[in-house]
């Protein structure tokens, strides 16, 4: 087991033992680095991994929190014919490998990269560009080409 997978084990055993109660500010990475022992990467992956079974929730420039609990359902709801009332967190999500393969997701040439500055090069009239640079060069003497530094 990965030092920031014991690390997240230690720290939901305190989450359900109620040391952190829903809403708590938990220490800081640096703090709980300097305290655990282990690097500031470790603990981050600790935490985003809680965070990601919903047992911590970040919020920018504050930290971390201990999440609400939510209630479990009772008893007599939970039934084979009702599953939408039973929700269990069965998978861990790993950010950086889902941001890994998002990212090799955008190699794929058919996949269209909405969220990119840079339009496809293709849409550039390259031939005409070329021509008309062509033409500005021709044209323009040495001693113009200083004037516009």
């Amino acid at each position: 087991m990965a030092k920031f997978e014991q690390l997240a084990r230690q720290m939901r055993k305190q989450l359900q033992e109620g040391i952190w109660q829903p809403g708590d500010k938990l220490p800081s990475l640096r703090e709980k680095s300097i305290h655990s022992g282990m690097s500031l990467m470790t603990v981050l992956r600790a935490y985003q991994l809680l965070e990601s079974q919903g047992l911590l929730i970040s919020r920018p420039q504050s930290g971390y929190y201990a999440a609400p609990q939510l209630a479990a359902p009772p008893l007599d709801s939970v039934s084979p014919s009702n599953t939408q009332a039973r929700v269990e967190l069965t998978e861990d999500v790993d950010v950086n490998a889902f941001i890994f393969d998002v990212l090799q997701a955008s190699k794929d040439p058919s996949v269209v990269p909405f969220g990119s500055a840079f339009p496809d090069p293709h849409l550039f009239p390259q031939r005409q560009l070329t021509r008309s640079l062509a033409s500005v060069a021709r044209r323009m003497q040495p001693r113009n080409a200083l004037d516009n530094l």
